[in-house]
């Protein structure tokens, strides 16, 4: 019994110990992250933190080598060296400049090591800092204004920060920025998956794969004839996206396992808002493919935007800090989700505390501005909001007039003529041959020689608008069903408000401006939006989004060809029946020239293509007075549209508007545009009635990618 005592009050000291508190063992703690450095090598800068260390040229402000001993290969290099523009790079560089300064704009030393950053400065002192001969869209004139390109690099971090400080001086003439991103050429050894969303997440084809290709009908499109992905076209456009909706894009390895990902950590930088659509990452069409990846902040494509400067008009502008994270040791679906999350990471952080000496406002700085946006549409009571976004930007310009696009005059067949024979001329230059026998560089721009250079493509003048404005900064936020919205972080300065959403047709734009002042936390209070009705809505075809996403293919338009496809997939046209037809299935993202080519390369011309539309007039229509149809465009490349009312021919309408050659670059939504047809409501009737839209014969990219048609009757 004795014993069986002993036993349970050692039983019960092991139990009681384990509630006892113990004396705390010294923690052990996790070394600190190595130090960064900086070097100064003479012609580069080397910054380093033990996980990565890169390379900066001193005269270009190229990004010229990134490493990290995490690879699979340890420090193999990720910089591609075959095509194009080489390693990372800005589209401007300050190589050419008047003046060049290059400095350590943070020294470790100074910081405790926790951060190191570079300076790369070119002067314009009033003259282009490119040279004579600039090639970049829209660039005509040169680029007369200071450029600074800086790189950051943190203890600890898995990638760096670069950004570029563009200033225009009040000494310095009027000129203007051209087409402008911050790019990468990565090496073809390394990285072979492009990551840009979900549907857009896959093994890549190879750079080989590529100068081994079949020329399509334009030099960024090939047909694959060898590697995984043989027989696909491959069209750099088929990975464009809207960058609003991609933080984090990018190329990993399935080698190497390591990423290269772009991390925009706010879009105030970025041009044309909260829609634009804009190229991201793909092969390089130049010889040898390297893998691309690029961050468009002054866009071109896809309607595109502007940023001209006055003469002696001082105006900077800071782009970035842009994070260029280098995640190891994981799949690329891995790394991917990796990379997103570190966006939100750098979002949250975002404005960075430790941008100086540039026209940056911190954070202490910045102002709120909430409200809450109220539709008011008798035809449209119980609307509740969707996909509401709300902007501040920089007052649109007024539009200039416009003026129709003229109706190509018919071409005249003229009795055939006999001619001799001419022979021409032999090329000054043999064309240069890769090894496979194609010819090379057929797929690059290579600039124009300094005799009787080409000039640069330059756009026609329009009047800037947020959707097309890359001179200023622009702040968005997604607002609730109810209307209410928030916009945080927003730099001091006169703006103009405006909201957009799905289902309404046009877009809410303030006739007065707001001065946002330092630090502010403004309340709008309740703002009505009252939409533009011409009449009675008597149809609509698709949803007011700015987008032909709810088209037939819109959820799976980024294919080079589909202009071609529309005559496969509707080989009798469209006959759309208001109320009983499907948008999703019966009415087509293009209404393109109907292909009767059918060529392989796609150098197609097409018949004209009648879309008929039918619908019922309601009882009680008006019989009289205006009719308007009314054209939501997401995109258009077509010179004119027939319309036909019952039968009646009422003309081409030639004042189309839109652009950005979205059916040739695989697109669905550009720089949106609303026109409107009028016409006399007689012409309508009781019961059953007809519109027929043609668009004419021609190439058939010249077609018109609709958001929305809406016929509306006067009362």
């Amino acid at each position: 019994m004795r014993n069986k005592y002993l036993f349970v009050l050692l039983a019960a000291g092991i139990v009681l110990s384990s509630f006892m508190v113990k004396p705390k063992p010294k923690a052990v703690l996790a070394p600190a992250a190595p130090n960064v450095t900086v070097t100064d090598d003479g012609p580069t800068y080397t910054l380093a933190n033990g996980y990565i260390t890169i390379k900066v040229n001193k005269r270009t402000g190229d990004l010229t080598s990134v490493k990290t001993p995490k690879t699979v290969t340890p420090n193999v290099e990720l910089m591609g060296y075959k095509s194009g523009h080489h390693a990372g790079y800005w589209e401007q560089s300050p190589a050419l400049a008047a003046r060049e300064v290059t400095a350590i704009t943070i020294d470790p030393a100074k910081v405790n090591g926790d951060r190191g950053e570079v300076s790369i400065k070119g002067y314009s002192d009033g003259k282009s800092i490119l040279g004579a001969n600039p090639t970049a869209a829209g660039q005509g004139g040169g680029l007369i204004a200071d450029l600074e390109i800086r790189y950051t690099l943190e203890r600890g971090a898995h990638g760096l920060y670069t950004y570029a400080i563009f200033t225009h001086q009040d000494t310095y003439p009027a000129g203007s920025v051209g087409e402008s991103r911050f790019g990468a050429k990565l090496s073809g050894m390394v990285f072979d998956w492009l990551s840009i969303d979900e549907k857009r997440n896959a093994m890549m084809p190879t750079g080989k794969d590529w100068d081994e290709g079949d020329d399509l009908n334009m030099k960024e499109a090939r047909r694959l004839t060898t590697g995984v992905h043989k027989g696909r076209a491959e069209h750099k456009y088929d990975y464009s996206a809207r960058q609003s909706a991609i933080p984090a894009f990018g190329w990993s390895s399935t080698k190497e396992k390591v990423g290269f990902y772009l991390i925009n950590p706010s879009f105030e930088y970025l041009s044309s808002g909260p829609r634009h659509y804009e190229l991201t990452g793909h092969l390089d069409d130049g010889d040898g493919g390297d893998p691309t990846i690029l961050d468009y902040w002054r866009g071109t494509h896809y309607g595109g935007s502007m940023l001209p400067f006055a003469d002696k008009e001082p105006w900077t502008k800071v782009v970035g800090p842009i994070f260029i994270y280098v995640p190891t040791g994981n799949t690329p679906q891995a790394l991917f989700e990796d990379a997103k999350k570190q966006a939100k990471i750098e979002q949250a952080r975002w404005p960075y505390n430790w941008v100086k000496d540039v026209d940056y406002t911190p954070a202490t700085e910045r102002a709120t501005v909430k409200g809450k946006m109220k539709l008011v549409d008798a035809q449209a009571p119980s609307l509740k909001f969707t996909n509401l976004l709300v902007g501040l930007a920089h007052p649109d310009e007024p539009e200039p007039p416009r003026r129709p696009r003229p109706e190509r005059p018919p071409v005249e067949t003229a009795a055939p003529v006999t001619v001799a024979p001419v022979t021409p001329p032999a090329p000054a230059d043999t064309p240069k041959l890769l090894a496979n026998g194609k010819r090379a560089n057929r797929g690059t721009y290579l600039p124009p020689r300094q005799a009787g250079a080409r000039p640069a493509f330059n756009f026609p003048p329009q009047a800037m608008n947020w959707q097309n404005d890359a001179k200023y900064y622009q702040f968005w936020a997604e607002g609730a069903a109810d209307g209410s919205f928030s916009i945080t972080n927003v730099r001091p300065g006169i703006y103009q408000l405006h909201a957009i959403a799905d289902g309404v047709l046009g877009a809410y734009d303030a006739t007065a401006t707001v001065t946002i002042m330092p630090s502010q936390k403004l309340d709008l209070g309740t703002i009505e939006w009252k939409p533009v009705r011409y009449g009675q809505q008597i149809f609509e075809i698709g949803i007011p989004n700015r987008s032909a996403s709810e088209f037939f293919k819109g959820d799976d338009h980024w294919h080079w060809g589909m202009y071609i496809e529309y005559a496969k997939y509707f080989p009798n046209d469209v006959n759309f029946t208001v109320g009983k037809s499907n948008p999703a299935k019966d009415w087509y993202i293009y209404h393109v020239p109907h292909d009767t080519d059918f060529k392989p390369t796609g150098q197609d011309q097409g018949r004209a293509t009648p879309w008929t539309i039918n619908f019922t007039m309601p009882e009680n229509a008006p019989a009289s007075g205006k009719a308007t149809l009314r054209f939501g465009i997401a995109g258009s490349g077509a010179r004119s549209l027939g319309i036909a009312v019952n039968g009646k021919d009422l003309g081409p309408f030639t004042d189309i508007g839109g652009g950005g050659a979205n059916m040739v670059r695989d697109g669905i939504e550009g720089t949106w545009v609303e026109r409107k047809f009028n016409f006399d409501a007689s012409l309508l009737k009781p019961g059953q009635n007809s519109i027929v839209l043609t668009v004419p014969a021609g190439n058939v990219t010249s077609g018109i990618c609709y958001d929305v048609i809406r016929l509306e009757v006067e009362k």
